[in-house]
């Protein structure tokens, strides 16, 4: 999803910098600025590792999955834990990045491991994602290996802001309703945008901030179901064909898993 961020500076090497500095400046977005989170190291299968402590405040944010079922990464601590942001108002991205954590969330259910690593596709906004719209819209996929969670706008903006992503919601003006596609579930017109940095990251099973990647998802041969197909607009179908760099994919995922559990995935 198109947005301005603070993307820690030191968690990525220069070329990927560089990369996603040209790519922000084709979308009107701001040039990252450092957050003291740790020094990255540039991971084999793409993004960056990195041993970054998750505050009290941030683990104990209570989350809600699909199912009205509240949790914490606090009680996930123990699991490895793979975490995207999206929205499912999206017209642009997003349902790419679902593609691709569903790409994760097949590999990991195949493994040795399904019962230690959790797959979390977590909303930047919890006023319309309703666990029952996240239902709605993980029915699309026809699969459930992976997980859909929302929470409080408040909450959720704070979760999001510990890993760099600021949340921002935008109202369309009359024009855009007008020539953006009616919601997929509703029919209606969709009133706002959230913008947000597109990222995904892995939490340890010590509960740290383990690994990132960035950039636009690539869900490569996989498959965006007709009707949020149907919903993206132009710009989401020119992501879909050929997304831009810099960008990351279920293969970077797995193969960051690999390491991280010691344990192949994928």
């Amino acid at each position: 999803m198109k947005g301005s961020t603070k993307i820690a500076l030191s968690l990525i090497s220069a070329a990927a910098l560089s990369s996603l500095s040209i790519a922000q400046a084709s979308m009107k977005m701001p040039t990252p600025t450092p957050l003291a989170v740790g020094q990255g190291k540039a991971a084999p299968g793409g993004g960056s590792f990195l041993n970054a402590p998750i505050p009290a405040n941030i683990v104990k944010l209570p989350l809600v999955d699909s199912s009205g079922k509240t949790f914490t990464l606090a009680s996930l601590k123990g699991q490895t834990v793979v975490i995207a942001n999206f929205l499912t108002s999206c017209h642009e991205i997003c349902p790419m990045t679902t593609v691709s954590m569903r790409q994760v969330g097949d590999a990991v259910a195949a493994s040795s491991l399904k019962s230690k690593v959790k797959v979390l596709e977590i909303t930047v906004d919890g006023a319309r994602d309703t666990p029952s719209r996240l239902t709605a819209y993980q029915a699309n996929f026809q699969d459930t290996n992976w997980t859909l969670a929302t929470g409080k706008d408040s909450d959720l903006t704070k979760f999001w802001a510990f890993f760099g992503s600021s949340n921002t919601k935008t109202a369309y003006t009359a024009a855009e309703k007008k020539t953006l596609p009616l919601d997929w579930q509703t029919g209606k017109p969709s009133e706002y945008d959230v913008t947000h940095s597109d990222m995904v990251v892995i939490v340890n099973a010590q509960g740290s901030w383990a690994w990132l990647d960035l950039g636009n998802p690539n869900p490569g041969k996989g498959v965006v179901p007709p009707k949020l197909k149907k919903y993206l607009n132009e710009e989401g179908l020119h992501n879909l064909a050929k997304p831009q760099e810099p960008s990351w994919d279920a293969k970077a995922v797995l193969a960051a898993l690999s390491s991280i559990t010691g344990t192949k995935i994928g």
